[in-house]
């Protein structure tokens, strides 16, 4: 476990390290705000926002890695490009770490949005740039950073969230309060990425250079292997053209919560997530309305292993008021899997996901009836990103292969259907209408290829391929067939 979440500190080193972190120059000042890798833990564990990861390997979340490793000497000699991930400045709990990241993601649309606008064909080449730091100053206290750079090249159409010059990304501090021994609350004001629960609803917008990020506080409490609840007040991070002028978006807030049961504690080999997410949006969009939003979302959240089969499974209503009408709808997404014995060759894995978001099924009756995630993940149903969570029922059989332990492929096709035929479809993070089918609800079927390699634990690759075949009624409400192709070249230290 990392040093800073050992228990056994004396309160008097607790004090001291939240002293310093509340005292250094700037952060009070400073402004505050999920195939994708699966972020749902197997157990509640003392890191807001994820788990404890294994010394010595970079991840997803920057913020869970552990580079105590990168003390001992002949670490240092064995990995010479992670000398930076520990430099000592005192005691063993003082010390800095200095990582990064470089991606090259490149993308072509035949259409991008499937028709909805005219000449959206698109290619484009994204560069992410990250420089992270981590100071830690006591087991209890951390300011971790990251500086980004972001840029698009050869673009056939702006995607503004692959532009952002030079920013913080992220910059938050992290003060712990242990509460005797297995129980502590962290509190994390500043700027930071919130993937929650299984990061489809709120994830993390890994497609595009910029994350979502937001501006806040986050509030953790931790009971050591039973007990998880977080509360959030954030406003999501806007992106403007300059460099260092991104800001607190002033119309738009969420807010929430989040309590999560160990794995095993309510039923055998299941972790149960419950919430409550709060969403203010000044001007929201849908088919047929513009207008003020709030809406608000409860939700359950199950995910677990029994034997050869895995399952995830969330449930989610929304109430609210849109624009003068309320809001009534809901949303259900899953993932079933058998996995053959480990012994088979290629080890494959049998699996099947269903989605089902409601749509607005009866116009100007006082009710908005489309679902509407709060952050959805990008990629949504594939890489490609076609269609949103609004409106939707998606049915994906599967097969995973591993021809080599660190080769993973995926394979299968995608139905789509409206969930009513009076709704429009939606596409990208915002909910914006996009065709509107004449006729049948089926929408449409991708053909899905995805490949990821884990060249080393610094260095992977990902491939993604899409044959979208579009239905006669999307067709006949001025739709389009699309073929798309992603490949990105991903290296972090």
């Amino acid at each position: 476990m990392p040093a800073r979440h050992r228990f056994t500190r004396s309160p008097a080193r607790f004090l001291l390290g939240a002293a310093l972190a509340c005292s250094l120059p700037g952060l009070a000042s400073a402004q505050v705000g999920p195939a994708p890798e699966p972020l749902a833990p197997p157990v509640p564990e003392p890191v807001p926002g994820g788990i404890p990861a294994k010394s010595g390997v970079p991840q997803s979340l920057r913020w869970t890695e552990d580079w105590t490793a990168a003390n001992d000497p002949e670490y240092r000699r064995k990995n010479p490009v992670e000398r930076l991930r520990y430099i000592p400045l005192g005691p063993d709990d003082l010390y800095l770490s200095v990582g990064g990241e470089m991606r090259y993601y490149y993308q072509n649309w035949t259409h991008q949005n499937l028709g909805a606008s005219a000449d959206d064909g698109n290619r484009n080449l994204g560069q992410r740039l990250r420089l992270v730091t981590d100071l830690h100053l006591t087991p209890y206290a951390h300011i971790f950073s990251e500086l980004g750079h972001n840029k698009e090249y050869d673009a056939t159409r702006a995607t503004p969230p692959n532009r952002d010059k030079l920013e913080f990304q992220q910059i938050f501090a992290d003060v712990t309060i242990p509460i005797g021994e297995d129980a502590l609350v962290t509190l994390r004001p500043g700027r930071f990425e919130m993937p929650l629960g299984n990061g489809k609803l709120v994830g993390l917008r890994d497609g595009t250079n910029v994350r979502f990020t937001y501006q806040g506080l986050r509030g953790t409490f931790i009971l050591k292997h039973k007990l998880r609840i977080d509360a959030f007040a954030v406003r999501p991070m806007q992106l403007l053209t300059g460099s260092f002028d991104d800001k607190a978006n002033p119309d738009r807030h969420f807010n929430g919560v989040t309590v999560s049961a160990a794995k095993g504690l309510l039923l055998p080999d299941t972790q149960i997530d419950v919430y409550h997410y709060d969403v203010f949006n000044k001007v929201a969009k849908f088919a047929l309305l513009t207008g003020e939003e709030h809406r608000r979302s409860w939700g359950v959240h199950v995910t677990g292993k029994s034997g050869a089969w895995d399952y995830d499974a969330e449930g989610t209503y929304q109430t609210g008021s849109f624009a003068g009408d309320r809001i009534r709808a809901w949303g259900f997404n899953s993932d079933l899997g058998y996995s053959l014995p480990a012994t088979t060759p290629l080890k494959p894995r049998v699996g099947v996901r269903f989605d089902a978001f409601t749509g607005d099924g009866k116009a100007n009756n006082g009710t908005l009836g489309t679902f509407a995630p709060p952050a959805p993940r990008l990629p949504l149903f594939g890489d490609a990103g076609y269609l949103n969570f609004s409106n939707i029922i998606d049915l994906y059989p599967n097969l995973t292969l591993k021809p080599a332990k660190s080769l993973t492929l995926v394979a299968g096709p995608e139905f789509f259907w409206r969930e009513t035929k009076n709704d429009a479809t939606y596409a990208g993070p915002t909910n914006y209408p996009g065709i509107r089918p004449v006729g049948s609800s089926y929408v449409g079927t991708g053909y899905n290829l995805q490949a990821d390699w884990i060249v080393t634990k610094n260095l992977s690759y990902r491939f993604f391929f899409t044959r979208w075949i579009a239905s006669e009624a999307f067709k006949a409400g001025g739709g389009t067939s699309s073929d798309y192709i992603g490949v990105w070249q991903q290296f972090r230290f």
